[in-house]
């Protein structure tokens, strides 16, 4: 099953890339971290003049985000991309009928400027919402 949403989830930032028209494209770009450990992009895009990172995760989990938040020095913008069920805990709601539950919220690292996402509907297999990760999810103030 997971093989088949990296599929779905890389085949789809690959076409909302091809959008963007960018001047460069690289599929797992390797790079030396500024902790002098060895990591990958899984897409690495260079558009506008801005150096852009992507992650594709199937199955994310707030410790792997957390870890790959090492790559958001190395770049001007950071992408997550995952399926739009992902963290539905932490998602701010534009329903007009608040939830009773108290929301979920990502630490502070996660409140970047330089952090986005990307969320993948499985469904229709393209990407459904892009936009700063703040913004899609509760972050802590």
């Amino acid at each position: 099953m997971s093989a088949y949403l990296e599929r779905i989830l890389a085949k789809a930032t690959e076409e909302k890339i091809a959008e963007l028209k960018p001047r460069k494209v690289f599929k797992e770009y390797a790079t030396t971290l500024s902790d002098g450990k060895k990591g990958a992009y899984d897409f690495f895009i260079i558009h506008n003049g801005q150096r852009i990172g992507f992650e594709v995760l199937s199955r994310p989990t707030k410790h792997k985000l957390k870890r790959k938040l090492r790559y958001l020095k190395e770049v001007d913008k950071f992408i997550f991309v995952m399926p739009s069920t992902s963290f539905s805990l932490y998602r701010r709601s534009d329903n007009a009928f608040p939830s009773f539950a108290r929301p979920k919220k990502f630490p502070r690292e996660f409140a970047s400027e330089k952090l986005y996402v990307w969320l993948c509907s499985i469904k229709k297999k393209r990407i459904t919402a892009c936009a700063k990760f703040s913004k899609i999810f509760y972050v802590e103030d």
